[in-house]
């Protein structure tokens, strides 16, 4: 079975992340990124992430017009 690419959001992208969210909740950061609080606590800490689900979140990201 094939490993999945990994990728490291860029900082500046994880900053404005940080600063829409009301709080660190699960259930909030679910419904901002659709990603759960172990992908967030990883992006936050600047460690990669699949890449299929950095592409997601990047749409999701562009779709909602935070960057």
């Amino acid at each position: 079975m094939a490993t999945p690419s990994l990728i490291q959001l860029d900082r500046s992208l994880v900053e404005k992340m940080s600063s829409v969210l009301s709080c660190q909740k699960p259930e909030v950061i679910q419904d901002r990124f659709g990603i759960g609080v172990k992908t967030w606590v990883k992006i936050r800490e600047g460690q990669a992430i699949r890449q299929s689900v950095a592409i997601r979140l990047i749409q999701r990201l562009e779709r909602d017009r935070l960057i």
